[in-house]
């Protein structure tokens, strides 16, 4: 049998991925420095300036800082198990690092199946995430936009069309991380059919290979998303919001069409 620690992603497909993702927060940075996106569609009366509005209700922030808190732990754990002596301060065996993995996993799949369960059967309004054809052509007029072919910049929906992409692409993300890491879990593998399926200790082996790479990618990703959260100063009061769950009607406006 192969080595198992030769079927893992090569460590600078991590570095590759979150030099990329710091060089686009980089480019985007310094376009914006140099003109700020205008939305060129225009509201009636303004509202009042200290008019509020609910951003998110309970549940969504709940179920915001429950997915934080469960990635960020998974993040950690999985890599002092990949890499345990590349993070100073932390000490600890992998075997210890991954019944934190294990808690972290638990609190991401209580907190997928609640959002799923809150989506089908609580939520009175249309889903604000689906990404539509209305969705397509705001975020080709984005790009136009930022490369400066067009001087038009829409008006978003509830949420900005790069949020939804966002949103889509983490959630397959971590779609497949669930996946590729139940196939690791030797506790877990047991029920699946693997050997019905024809697949043996290769399969299993790239598995590890996926779950490493989607972890990058995952990675990239949210340097990308804290970098809108915390460096546009624009979008500060979205960012509040998901800790008060409310914000300036007026501030709303600004980069929003008018709530339902």
């Amino acid at each position: 049998m192969a080595d198992y620690n030769l079927y893992r992603v090569d460590d600078r497909f991590f570095y590759i991925f979150i030099i990329a993702a710091l060089a686009f927060c980089l480019i985007h940075a310094a376009r914006r420095a140099f003109r700020q996106p205008q939305p060129t569609e225009a509201h009636g009366v303004p509202p009042a300036k200290d008019e509020e509005m609910e951003r998110h209700a309970l549940f969504q922030r709940i179920f915001h800082w429950a997915n934080s808190a469960a990635i960020f732990t998974l993040l950690i754990s999985g890599w002092m198990m990949y890499q345990p002596r590349q993070i100073p301060n932390l000490e600890g065996t992998p075997s210890e690092w991954f019944f934190w993995h294990r808690w972290g996993i638990a609190l991401l799949l209580v907190g997928i199946v609640a959002h799923i369960i809150h989506e089908a059967f609580v939520a009175k309004e249309a889903n604000p995430m689906v990404f539509n054809r209305a969705e397509v052509q705001r975020i080709l007029s984005i790009f136009k936009n930022f490369f400066g072919l067009s001087k038009n910049y829409p008006l978003a929906g509830k949420y900005h069309t790069g949020q939804i992409f966002f949103h889509w692409a983490v959630a397959g993300n971590i779609f497949i991380l669930i996946l590729t890491g139940m196939v690791l879990w030797k506790p877990f593998r047991d029920f699946l059919p693997l050997s019905l399926l024809g697949l043996g200790w290769d399969f299993i082996y790239f598995s590890r290979v996926i779950h490493g790479f989607f972890s990058a990618t995952l990675i990239a990703s949210l340097i990308g998303h804290l970098y809108f959260a915390l460096f546009i100063k624009k979008n500060w009061p979205e960012t509040k919001s998901m800790i008060t769950g409310r914000m300036s009607l007026r501030e709303y406006l600004d980069s929003h069409s008018l709530p339902e």
